[in-house]
């Protein structure tokens, strides 16, 4: 087990922090809280890194206890005279690091540089019996990471088709949805606060719109945050929504989210997340989506895991004989890189 060491620090000390990736960073300490530590460095300015990355972190050693240190570890020298001009040998031994002085750590890596990660998922089914069916989903998704803010980009498509008996092709097109958004969260840190935008567009054949574009932007907290553990987070904001295809109409609309995410060991992870949206104009008219997934690394070095996940979008209006719910259900491989 990991233990992590925090050493009790006066803001505006001089500090030396030890990363989990064994890159060594010394600075200036500015600030220690809501898991993130601000330390000011001579080169790459004001760095922001989160606790969890951090193994030790303490006082940096003055040079009095540097000298201290290598005099200890230095061995016994001959009170002999020394000859005034010194031997190549010699020479290069001076040039040498006095031994038992601490080593010089190798440039550490910028921990506020921008961290890119991609997922894929595709999950596929078939059937030929009495009737000819295919389902197919897939999905991928973008995130760029950074201490300060988060960028996502998400796309999800399905497909489901079904024929009778020697009927020629896949027959009739039962499900045809398409689902793309892309999430922008800046953290005011160092509070758990932050405020996002969020754009989406979904295309669905079975419903009476055909097209909706949805923007909105608020507030949000996060209300526990552990990145290997558990994290809940909420937002509330306004928007509006366009729909086009079917009908053709524009309305103002409110938003709040509850998004949750457990890793509930090494190699799982759960992630439970729901969206609100009602028509401001109409408060009994709203829309609901809701996703529940759990996946599997299957290997931790390979970023190929199992998946299982439920989706359901409800429509509080539905059209035609519709009940108004679109479950969906999956199950699958997912690759991340």
């Amino acid at each position: 087990m990991l233990c992590l060491h925090f050493s009790s620090t006066v803001l505006a000390d001089e500090v030396v922090i030890t990363l989990l990736s064994g890159d060594v960073i010394r600075g200036t300490l500015i600030s220690d809280a809501n898991g993130i530590v601000e330390i000011k460095h001579p080169n790459l300015g004001d760095l922001k890194i989160k606790r969890d990355s951090i193994s030790q972190m303490g006082p940096a050693p003055t040079p009095e206890q540097i000298a201290a240190t290598a005099a200890k570890a230095a061995p016994a020298t001959s009170t002999a005279a020394t000859p005034a001009v010194a031997t190549a040998p010699a020479a290069a031994s001076a040039a040498a690091p006095i031994a038992g002085a601490p080593p010089v750590p190798a440039p550490a890596e910028d921990p506020n540089a921008p961290k890119w990660k991609g997922q894929f998922e595709l999950n596929a089914t078939f059937v030929s019996a009495v009737n000819t069916q295919l389902d197919l989903r897939a999905a991928a998704q973008v995130t760029r990471d950074t201490i300060d803010d988060k960028l996502k980009g998400y796309a999800e498509y399905y497909l489901r088709t079904l024929a009778n008996s020697g009927q020629t092709g896949f027959g009739s097109v039962t499900d045809n949805n398409l689902l793309t958004n892309i999430t922008y969260d800046r953290f005011l840190n160092p509070t758990k606060w932050l405020w996002f935008g969020k754009t989406q567009y979904m295309y669905d054949v079975n419903q009476s719109w055909e097209n909706r574009i949805q923007a909105w932007a608020g507030i949000g907290y996060r209300f526990y945050e552990d990145p290997k553990g558990f994290s809940l987070t909420g937002k509330v904001g306004v928007g509006a929504t366009h729909e086009f295809g079917g009908i053709d109409q524009t309305q103002p609309n409110g938003y709040a989210e509850i998004a949750l995410a457990w890793h509930i060991s090494e190699r799982q992870k759960l992630t439970l997340s729901s969206y609100i949206s009602p028509d401001l104009s109409n408060i009994e008219t709203f829309f609901v989506q809701t996703r529940l997934e759990w996946s599997m690394k299957l290997d931790i070095f390979s970023g190929l895991s199992l998946l299982a996940g439920l989706r359901d979008d409800y429509n509080s209006q539905p059209t035609g004989n519709s009940t108004g719910n679109d479950f969906r259900g999956y199950a699958g491989l997912k690759l991340e890189f």
